[in-house]
C-alpha cells in the first residue's frame, strides 16, 4: 500500500541519514545504461507511481555512467516521486539527459505550482519542508544530494512560482573518475 511504501521510505532516510554521518555509506558503482535504466525502472515502480504521466526524452545515444545501480534508484525515486506529487494529474513529469563534457546531466521537470525563492536555498538541508504540513520528514532531497554527491556529481533546482521546477543531477562518464 502507500502508506506502508512511505513508511518504508521514511525508514531507509533515516537509515542512510545516519550511514552518512558516520561515513560508512559504501557504493557499489558499475556501468549503468541510463535509457534501459530508466525503462526498468519505470516499469519495477508503475504499481506505485503514475508512470504513465512520466515522459523520458534526451539524446539518442549517451555514454555509460559510473553509479551504484541501488542508489540511482533512490535518487531518480526520491525525485520522480516529488515531481508526480506537485504537479496536477492531467500534467507531465519529463526526465531528460544531456552530455555535458565528462557527465550526463538528468534533469526532472515537473509542471506544479513552483518553489518561493525564499524556500530554494534550503531544500536539500536535513529535515527542511516547504510546507509543514507536508508528510515525511524531510530527509528526502538531503539524502538525495548526498548519494548524488557520493557519486561524484551535483545536484540543483531551478524554480519560479507558478512555472514548476527542474531538479537537475549528474553522473560521472564510465571512465572519467
Amino acid at each position: 500500500t502507500t502508506s506502508t511504501r512511505r513508511m518504508d521510505n521514511m525508514i531507509s532516510d533515516l537509515v542512510d541519514s545516519t550511514r552518512f554521518e558516520s561515513g560508512q555509506l559504501v557504493l557499489k558503482s558499475k556501468a549503468i545504461n541510463l535509457k534501459e535504466f530508466m525503462r526498468d525502472l519505470l516499469e519495477r515502480v508503475k504499481g506505485v507511481l503514475d508512470v504513465t504521466r512520466v515522459r523520458v526524452a534526451g539524446c539518442q545515444i549517451l555514454p555509460l555512467v559510473e553509479a551504484d545501480p541501488d542508489r540511482l534508484e533512490r535518487i531518480t525515486i526520491n525525485l520522480l516521486s516529488n515531481a508526480l506529487k506537485y504537479s496536477p494529474n492531467d500534467k507531465r513529469v519529463e526526465i531528460n539527459f544531456k552530455v555535458q563534457g565528462d557527465k550526463v546531466v538528468i534533469a526532472v521537470k515537473d509542471q506544479g505550482k513552483g518553489i518561493a525563492a525564499t524556500d530554494l536555498p534550503y531544500l536539500f538541508d536535513r529535515y527542511y519542508r516547504v510546507k509543514a504540513s507536508e508528510e515525511g520528514l524531510g530527509l528526502g532531497l538531503f539524502i538525495t544530494k548526498r548519494l548524488v554527491e557520493a557519486h561524484g556529481g551535483r545536484i540543483w533546482v531551478e524554480s519560479k512560482l507558478g512555472e514548476g521546477s527542474v531538479f537537475f543531477f549528474t553522473l560521472p562518464v564510465r571512465g572519467s573518475v
